[in-house]
């Protein structure tokens, strides 16, 4: 039976979905303002946004080894080299912006962060029309 659903179903779909990654805790007032603040520029917050979230690595190792982490966790990463000698490594994930998912978020970017001696910066997006 499922040879023929693939057929017709697209195989990505049949595969079960992860649950959604979200936190219980007390959200950070930061994220909540940053949160009202897309939904006062009117952005559908029911949709996924590309959230960009900030990691500053002491070297080029530790952003590479970050890095390297949080892509098997499904963010997209790119490397910034700063002028201090430090890099940045922004990470890249489309999600619904609700409080649970955010907080989720600043807690595995300051797990990963730690880890490599560095430090979570804070996310950004942009609105979705």
């Amino acid at each position: 039976m499922s040879d023929w659903l693939g057929m017709i179903v697209p195989r990505a779909l049949l595969q079960k979905r992860k649950p959604p990654r979200i936190s219980l805790a007390t959200p950070d007032p930061e994220d909540a303002e940053r949160i009202e603040e897309l939904k006062q520029r009117g952005s559908r917050m029911r949709l996924p946004h590309p959230v960009r979230s900030f990691l500053s690595c002491p070297n080029e190792k530790a952003a590479n080894e970050a890095s390297d982490a949080l892509r098997q966790e499904g963010h997209r990463c790119r490397l910034r080299a700063e002028q201090d000698g430090s890099w940045t490594v922004i990470a890249i994930m489309h999600m619904v912006p609700n409080k649970g998912a955010i907080t989720y978020l600043r807690e595995e970017m300051t797990r990963t962060g730690r880890s490599v001696g560095g430090s979570y910066l804070g996310w950004e997006s942009s609105t979705v029309l």
